[in-house]
Formats: C-alpha cells, sequence, structure tokens
C-alpha cells in the first residue's frame, strides 16, 4: 500500500516517542496539581510558625492574629490555585519539552492537554468549592479581625462568672483538629442570666483556676453563687476567646 509522502511511520517509532514523554504527558499535570493542592494544605500550618516567634504579650490577640493571617493566606492561595497551576502546568511542560525535543513536544500536545484541562478543573473545584463557596474562611477572616479590633479597642465583654470544673482541649476555629492551642470550658452567672457559655482559654494565658473552686452539681444557681469562687472575665463576643481572668477575692 503505497505511504502518504507526508506521513512517515517512523515519527511514531520509539526514536520519536520515548517512554520519557509520559514524565510530559502525565507527570507534569499531576505533579502541578499535587503541588498546588500540597501549598493549600500546608498553608494551614502558618500560625503555628508564626505563634513559635510571637513577642505578643496578650496570648489572646497572638492567637486572633496568627490564625487571621494564615486564613488570609489560604484563603488567597485558594482563590489564585488555577492561575498558579496553569503557570506551573505551562512552564515545566516548556522545561521537559525542550529537553525531549520539538517532535516529541507536539505529538504530545493533545494527550497532554486533555489531562492538564481535567486535572485544572479538578484543582478549581477543590480550590474554589470547598474554601471560598461556602465562604468560610473569608467569614472566618471577619470575625478574627473583629475580635482583633475589640481587644485593641478594650470593647470586649467584661462579666463576672462560675467556672465548670471539666475542660477540654481545644482548636481555634478554622484550623486542623489536631492543632490544639487552647481549652474550652464552661462558664455561667447571672450576667448571662445563668445560662452555661463556652470560654477558650489560650494556653499561655497565665491563670490557673483557685482550687476546689468550680460550680458544684445538684446545687442550686443561688448556693453556687454565694459559695463558688467567682471569677472577672473578659472575652471577645465572636469565638469567647479570653483576654483576661482574675478571681474576685
Amino acid at each position: 500500500m503505497p505511504v502518504h509522502p507526508y506521513f512517515n511511520p517512523d515519527d511514531w517509532s520509539q526514536e520519536v516517542l520515548p517512554p520519557q514523554s509520559l514524565l510530559l504527558i502525565i507527570g507534569v499535570p499531576f505533579g502541578s496539581c499535587l503541588a498546588v493542592l500540597g501549598a493549600l494544605v500546608l498553608s494551614t500550618g502558618i500560625p503555628s510558625l508564626l505563634l513559635l516567634g510571637d513577642s505578643e504579650k496578650s496570648p489572646a490577640l497572638a492567637l486572633l492574629r496568627a490564625y487571621r493571617t494564615g486564613h488570609l493566606i489560604s484563603s488567597a492561595l485558594a482563590l489564585l490555585a488555577p492561575f498558579l497551576y496553569g503557570a506551573l502546568v505551562v512552564w515545566l511542560f516548556r522545561v521537559w519539552g525542550h529537553k525531549l525535543g520539538r517532535k516529541t513536544t507536539l505529538l504530545s500536545v493533545p494527550a497532554f492537554t486533555i489531562l492538564a484541562g481535567v486535572l485544572l478543573l479538578s484543582v478549581a473545584a477543590g480550590a474554589w468549592g470547598a474554601v471560598l463557596w461556602r465562604g468560610e474562611l473569608p467569614k472566618l477572616c471577619g470575625q478574627y479581625s473583629a475580635d482583633i479590633r475589640q481587644i485593641e479597642a478594650g470593647e470586649v465583654e467584661r462579666m463576672t462568672l462560675l467556672l465548670d470544673e471539666k475542660s477540654v482541649p481545644d482548636h481555634m476555629p478554622g484550623a486542623p483538629s489536631d492543632d490544639l492551642t487552647l481549652h474550652r470550658r464552661g462558664a455561667a452567672g447571672q450576667d448571662t442570666n445563668f445560662e452555661w457559655v463556652t470560654l477558650r482559654f489560650p494556653d499561655g494565658l497565665d491563670f490557673t483556676p483557685v482550687p476546689d473552686s468550680f460550680c458544684v452539681a445538684g446545687q442550686t444557681w443561688g448556693w453556687n453563687w454565694e459559695h463558688v469562687q467567682q471569677y472577672e472575665v473578659t472575652y471577645t463576643s465572636n469565638f469567647h476567646l479570653v483576654a483576661e481572668i482574675t478571681p474576685i477575692p
């Protein structure tokens, strides 16, 4: 059978399309996808790094500033993730394309474009859908900023409360569940109409409860108010993060 003069079957041989071309077709899109998504995951550790070098006197203010910065960076990375992925794909394609040769690169373009396009949609859906479309991180950034302004302006909630004995390790809202930077404890008093509220105590807060000074189960609120140690507590409105707590003599 005659062969078309412009088509040479040898162009599709191993000499033109070597196994290394799989690195271009598959490795570049997948590597770029993992790099961008990995950066999003690693950005959750930024607050912990900021706290390591913190010199803030107020542990509550330090936590709020560190996590606001971390969430802002995560939001920016999520917003830019598809564009970062596209730029990384193009750059790596050009680098590896030059090494493999012009003809091999051109033959790899169709399969590469399809795979890169599918992964681009995955990156956009993962970054925008999970982070931005739900509005979780932007909402948290606003709440962190509001609590920071409260502390800086001295406009935090100030109440006289009784403490519950039970204390549970906890993490800041939006932080990984294993990032335990504070303790959660219930409190109630006349200022809350003896309804329990949850307070978050930063681990760096200089506070040790008075021994045997907690609410006694089974006793009335009136009895507890008269016989149990009272505390003056200042805390933020959004996250109930305790800025100061002092036993009342």
